[in-house]
């Protein structure tokens, strides 16, 4: 008989992968990470925040497509295919929207613009040959009011959702597994104070705490999205350091850890290399949840213009920037960023659920 087979780890993994929900919320969630991480390669709009502005095309219905010309820049722009990955790709050319376009003679065109006027473009201002100039571009989710490109945003704005998540997962774990797991050991005077800070976080609600940290500490920062990560993980602390105190207060008089005690190990040796580890199963479903919470609360601050720097683009800046629509032909704009908002802290949500049925010895 394999008793490796039997171990509970991989009686774990079983269970988790039995649970059609939570493998669908890891399909969703890894989809998502692929699509964030190469969304400049795969964006309709890879400029820099998809921040390539038509104004004539502005709130175009989805599916719309319109031709245009590729007219030659001034300085052609610098190319590097790992750095364009993580800031986008600058276009060699300027894209012009046409109505029409007709060769005059071999120098020159005549041109009509997108809902404006005739006029005559010589041949050598085009960026290639005249067949490759003419190109048509489609809008498979229509157009803000800007005239940018919708789907090149979503796809940029996820980066912001997933990237304020992780981070803020580490910052808030780093500190609820230190602070947790020094209350849970020592206990005494040194729980009750770390308790009482508990109970003061705690009874904040965490978006006002986070607008009031990223406003205090504003000023240090050059750009909002590290303030947000860092905002956000202050304040989501308080629920890993309660678990990983009650976990600890319980193996502390586990027989292991008295043997280590009386071997002469530091009580720092004892809390992160013999019992921590005993607590990765809880920690994992905190962080979980914590992920999730970390995307609501980074949409709200988004909402609230609290969130990343314009032009780049947020779900939660996107759901506030056409919440107006509401009610409209144009209701699409909004409800697809909230939807897909949704969409994510569910997945993580049911992930951690998932996480939590497996581990639970009792099913």
């Amino acid at each position: 008989m394999n008793m490796q087979s039997n171990s509970p780890n991989k009686k774990a993994l079983k269970k988790f992968m039995q649970n059609a929900f939570a493998m669908t919320s890891v399909v969703v969630i890894l989809c998502l990470v692929l699509l964030s991480f190469f969304a400049y390669w795969i964006a309709p709009d890879h400029t820099p925040s998809a921040n390539e502005q038509f104004q004539k095309l502005a709130q175009k219905p989805p599916g719309f497509t319109v031709q245009m010309l590729k007219l030659k820049k001034e300085s052609a722009p610098e190319f590097g295919f790992l750095k364009g990955i993580f800031t986008g790709y600058e276009r060699a050319y300027v894209l012009l929207p046409i109505d029409e376009v007709s060769v005059l003679n071999k120098k020159e065109l005549l041109v009509k613009e997108y809902e404006g006027a005739s006029y005559k473009l010589s041949l050598s201002a085009l960026h290639a040959e005249y067949d490759e100039s003419l190109i048509d571009k489609t809008f498979y989710l229509g157009t803000d009011q800007l005239g940018r490109d919708i789907v090149s945003r979503l796809l940029l704005g996820s980066r912001v959702s997933l990237m304020v998540g992780f981070f803020a997962v580490l910052i808030s774990s780093f500190i609820g597994i230190i602070v947790g797991g020094f209350a849970g050991f020592y206990r005494g005077w040194v729980d009750k104070l770390i308790l009482w800070k508990m109970s003061v976080f705690w009874s904040i609600p965490t978006i006002l705490l986070a607008m009031a940290l990223f406003v205090s500490l504003k000023q240090y920062f050059s750009s909002n999205i590290w303030l947000v990560f860092i905002a956000i993980g202050i304040t989501m602390w308080v629920g890993m350091a309660r678990i990983v105190r009650g976990q600890m207060m319980a193996f502390r008089e586990v027989q292991f850890v008295e043997a280590a005690g009386s071997m002469g190990f530091s009580d720092f040796r004892v809390i992160f290399r013999h019992i921590l580890p005993n607590l990765l199963g809880p920690i994992v479903v905190v962080m979980a949840s914590n992920f999730a919470n970390a995307i609501l609360v980074e949409s709200g601050l988004s909402f609230l213009g609290l969130g990343v720097q314009a032009p780049a683009p947020s779900w939660g800046g996107m759901l506030s920037e056409f919440k107006d629509f509401i009610g409209t032909d144009l209701s699409y704009l909004a409800i697809i960023p909230g939807f897909l908002i949704m969409l994510l802290v569910l997945s993580f949500n049911l992930v951690g659920n998932g996480i939590r049925d497996a581990l639970d010895i009792k099913n």
